[in-house]
Order: C-alpha cells, then structure tokens, then sequence
C-alpha cells in the first residue's frame, strides 16, 4: 500500500471511530426539562381584628397517599402574630419529615397592614417585597355568631348534588382559651372531581372566639390528603412592633396600576 493511500485509511478509520463513540455515548433517555408538581396549603385565617394582640407558632402536619398505598409525611413549623392595630405576620416555611421540630427554609414573609391598606410579600432569596393592595378593614369584633366554619372562609359551599353536613363538638381549653369545636362533612358525587364514587371532604375545627382565630383545624380531601394544623406557644402580650416590618436590608416593590384611557365622548 502507498503511504498516502494508507495515512487517507487511517484517517478514515478514526473518524468512524470516533463517530461510532460519539453515537454509543447518546443518552437513551434524552428529554427536554420537565415542569413538576407545586402544592400550597392554606392553614389558619387571621383576620385584621383590632385589640386582640398575639403571638403564636402554627404547626403543619401533611399525610399523602402515595400510588403504593403508603403515606408520605411532612411537616412545618412558622410564626403567626397580629398586633392591637391588626397588622398581621404570618411565615411561611417548606415542608420536611421533620419541620415539626427543625425550622424549615422559609419561602416568604408575609406583612398585612389594615391601616395602609398595604400588603407585602417578601421573597427572602431576593431579599424583595412586593407591595399590593390590602383590602380587608379594621374590625373591631368579629361577626356575631360566626363560628369556624365562617370566619376561616373555608366552609364548603353546596353544589349540584353537593351534600353537607354540620355538627357541633362542644368546648374545650386549648391553650388557656375558650375553643368552640364543630365539624363539617362535605359529600362529593360521582364524577365532581373525576372520582368513580362519592368522596368525602371532612374538616374539624376548634375556634377561639377571643382572638377570632382556629386554634385546631383538621382537614381530609381525597386529592390532598390529611392536613392537620395546631396553634401553640400563644402569648397574649402586644407582639414586638419590629416584627411587622420588613427586614432593613429588603427593597420593596410596588405593583404598577395602569388605568384605561377615558375616551373623549365619556367625560
């Protein structure tokens, strides 16, 4: 063989080579990113109720069902406190098996002021608030005869073929406080959500008619599973007011209301 035939042969020969690496070492399983799945769990409502100051620690517990019939578990823990004027400061934290007992990574702080009619909801990995409009007033008391059900805002409402009942569980002290307990059964039908049978939607909740808030709430849906959420560590005393301002190294953000032009032939 020549020696340019031969050099030209075995050029050729590494370029398949290389090519035929190049293809063996192709994924299989090649795929553009996915989305996944994001969940948010509304707890306690606290409503801008003017002198009934407190500080308290929410404690989440989530129990899911997984497609092997097994539970999945997790947890949190936050602080929650609303001052004499209303202003309210909630946490809100990631879930883990053990957030009942280790502080989880928060996710944001959240500040509702009924006098500015200003709420801020701060992201702490941008060190950012976003400021927008609070539109629920001062009370000076709750509403007559509202119980749990009702001040949570979480109370089913009926639907075709939507069947719900109520029961009352009495009273208890729950952190030295009146707590008034009832409970609420939701029946879905058939079909509502996809479900091939009827599926009930249980929720118990204990209320402090004092500080208008659910001490216990205990919640069951067939699509989220058991969501169980106690007030503890409450202290009646006015809460420091530096908690219900964001931290001095944050910006602040504030959304932008763009109105509609008037046309002329209007005004």
């Amino acid at each position: 063989m020549k020696p340019m035939l031969r050099l030209t042969s075995l050029i050729l020969g590494g370029l398949l080579a290389l090519g035929l690496s190049g293809q063996a070492q192709t994924p299989a399983t090649a795929h553009a990113p996915d989305g996944g799945t994001t969940f948010h769990i509304q707890s306690i409502d606290i409503a801008p109720l003017t002198g009934a100051p407190f500080t308290a620690t929410v404690t989440t517990e989530w129990t899911r069902t997984l497609a092997d019939g097994s539970t999945a578990t997790t947890r949190n823990h936050r602080t929650v406190a609303r001052d004499s004027t209303g202003r309210i400061f909630q946490e809100r934290r990631f879930f883990a098996p053990n957030g009942d007992t280790l502080p989880t990574p928060l996710s944001s702080l959240e500040y509702f002021d009924p006098v500015r009619h200003e709420f801020l909801s701060c992201i702490p990995q941008r060190k950012t608030c976003y400021a927008s409009a609070y539109l629920r007033p001062q009370m000076d008391k709750m509403p007559a005869g509202v119980g749990g059900l009702e001040v949570c805002a979480c109370a089913s409402v009926p639907g075709k073929e939507t069947t719900i009942t109520h029961e009352s569980l009495g009273q208890e002290t729950i952190e030295n406080l009146d707590a008034i307990g009832s409970r609420e059964i939701t029946t879905l039908p058939a079909g509502a959500i996809g479900n091939t049978n009827p599926q009930p939607i249980v929720k118990e909740f204990w209320y402090s008619p004092r500080l208008g808030i659910n001490l216990v709430t205990k919640r069951f849906e067939p699509q989220a599973g058991a969501e169980n959420f106690v007030v503890s560590g409450v202290s009646l005393d006015e809460p420091d007011p530096k908690i219900f301002e964001p931290p001095a190294d944050y910006q602040i953000v504030r959304e932008v209301v763009v109105k509609q032009a008037i046309p002329q032939a209007a005004r």
